[in-house]
């Protein structure tokens, strides 16, 4: 079972802005709202009032996508931290889990 970022979004906009109405094309228009997708639409949406990541969980498929982006953009785990939101020692343990998993 997935979340239905879509859904999610288009409540959101019907219910505290109603006012964004290309905000709710945008949304509309897209078959899947993916990773990216929701953290734009959280900038696009919310402005920079979101701000802390705490108690954040991200499956192995997002965290995946974020290595991946970092590893095409040859970015260190800070700069990865800061586009992303996170931790820079978050990221430091994911890349260990995934060279320890790769090992084993």
């Amino acid at each position: 079972m997935s979340i239905n970022y879509k859904k999610i979004f288009h409540d959101i906009l019907d219910i505290k802005f109603p006012e964004k109405t290309e905000l709710r094309r945008i949304v509309l228009e897209k078959e899947v709202i993916d990773f990216y997708d929701v953290l734009s639409l959280n900038k696009l949406i919310f402005g920079e009032e979101i701000k802390k990541n705490k108690h954040k969980s991200y499956d192995p498929s997002t965290i995946m996508k974020i290595l991946h982006y970092q590893k095409e953009n040859n970015l260190n785990n800070i700069e990865t931290a800061r586009k992303f939101n996170l931790s820079r020692n978050t990221v430091t343990a994911w890349k260990k889990k995934i060279v320890n998993s790769n090992m084993s």
